[in-house]
């Protein structure tokens, strides 16, 4: 379903600012187009204030989340979604570029222009991940992929691998969402581990 096949049965439709790079141009994707979706949820449901108080909220911990990440040079970080041939993953435009750059690290795939795609495994190498952030859904498990990772002789030398660095979230945490917040607090956990 999509707006234009929804529309001619009259049923009008909020689609999320993350899939607005399909209609227009972007420069890429940050924490505030969540709330921007909050704020415009709020209008459309008469809610204002209710978006306003879970806004304030959430940009509060937001801070907090700030302060605990050290200096340096942000992690480097590769979304593993799904797919063995060719794995399924998130480009500049994806939320989970903004949460990991939130948490401190940098998404090894955020040059490519695009929200949720399919890239190879070549560059994923190549750029040699510290972190592998897994998102769990689906009939493939964490683990499972958490395992392909691990058992393929291809992925043997990527830092994450070596050093057993993966974390799961939930698909709902991966995609817009007020859970993004709590998911950016895992990520910063994670990937600021003494």
């Amino acid at each position: 379903m999509t707006p234009d096949t929804l529309a001619p049965f009259g049923i009008d439709v909020y689609e999320l600012t993350e899939s607005c790079i399909h209609i227009m141009d972007r420069e890429t994707i940050a924490i505030d187009d969540m709330f921007t979706d909050i704020r415009n949820l709020s209008t459309i449901f008469g809610v204002e204030g209710r978006a306003k108080t879970l806004i304030a909220g959430w940009q509060a911990e937001l801070d907090e989340i700030a302060e605990t990440i050290p200096e340096g040079d942000p992690l480097r970080v590769f979304v593993y979604d799904s797919g063995e041939d060719t794995p399924f993953t998130a480009g500049r435009y994806a939320m989970p570029t903004a949460m990991i750059e939130a948490a401190g690290g940098r998404n090894i795939m955020d040059d490519v222009d695009s929200s949720w795609t399919r890239v190879a495994w070549e560059p994923v190498v190549e750029r040699d991940p510290e972190v592998i952030v897994i998102v769990n859904y689906g009939e493939v498990t964490a683990e499972e992929k958490i395992d392909f990772m691990r058992s393929n002789p291809a992925f043997a030398e990527i830092d994450a691998v070596v050093n057993d660095r993966f974390v799961v979230l939930e698909y709902v945490e991966a995609t817009p969402g007020p859970r993004n917040i709590r998911a950016i607090r895992t990520l910063a956990s994670a990937f600021h581990a003494e």
